[in-house]
């Protein structure tokens, strides 16, 4: 018989969207702490990746208390202040802040939509990546990636100009979400509504084909991302900071 590895948390994150989407990509994962703070060790025993949820404090003394020489990455909630200590011990430095967003509502019909287009993800993957260089470098996301879901985007002049893609998670039970990333438009039609309209469109085809809900991550200095995303109905679940080896050039996917 399977285990869901929901079955393994404490009660409190069995029913967190974040943690059921993402644990179809955990693998193997070993759990600390409780319903107030919680820290999984995910991969590789020797140097694991470590994510962490609830209360800062509480996470805050579970890193300390880990008995690790290194950890490949560290996402842990706003505020948690690791020992310095604990931070040179597991090779990590603070990296950035982001947020982790969610909504099961499609959004309203905006303006732009008509110019947004399902993209196939092989056959444009050039195409694709071409415009996220130029658009969002920073990315991790690539059409090529399995458990990719689809792609869409905006051209101009022949050329594409703003794409978005979406990625399978977990959902409830046996169901599904999907992951929104890649949205990137370029600097000169920013401002435009192309981002809303690709947001929108994603969203609404990713519920319209049964996703329990839709989620993103954000850097939370991005403000006028935030303002698009609450515009279509999405809710901050987890605001968190994440910490990386030294010289780390951007998360994994």
């Amino acid at each position: 018989m399977t285990v869901d590895v929901l079955d393994t948390l404490p009660a409190r994150w069995r029913v967190d969207r974040m943690m059921m989407g993402d644990r179809s990509r955990w693998g193997s994962v070993e759990v600390r702490g409780d319903d107030d703070g919680l820290l999984l060790l995910l991969g590789d025993a020797d140097r694991p990746t470590l994510f962490g949820r609830g209360d800062p404090d509480r996470v805050a003394g579970l890193v300390d208390g880990l008995d690790l020489d290194g950890a490949a990455w560290m996402s842990v909630p706003r505020g948690c202040t690791p020992a310095p200590d604990a931070l040179q011990r597991l090779g990590l430095v603070a990296f950035s802040t982001w947020d982790w967003l969610s909504t099961d509502a499609a959004p309203d019909v905006v303006p732009g939509e008509e110019r947004v287009r399902r993209l196939d993800h092989v056959t444009d993957a050039a195409a694709i990546r071409a415009c996220l260089r130029d658009s969002n470098p920073g990315t991790s996301a690539d059409p090529a990636v399995p458990g990719e879901l689809g792609w869409w985007g905006v051209e101009a002049d022949g050329a594409l100009v703003g794409v978005v893609g979406a990625a399978e998670r977990a959902g409830l039970g046996d169901g599904l979400s999907w992951h929104v990333h890649g949205l990137g438009v370029l600097p000169g039609l920013r401002g435009t509504g192309t981002g809303t309209a690709l947001a929108a469109v994603v969203t609404r085809a990713g519920l319209a084909a049964g996703a329990d809900w839709v989620s993103l991550g954000m850097y939370a200095s991005n403000d006028g991302a935030r303002r698009i995303y609450r515009r279509l109905g999405f809710r901050t679940d987890a605001e968190l900071t994440s910490f990386s080896p030294t010289g780390a050039g951007r998360p994994p996917a």
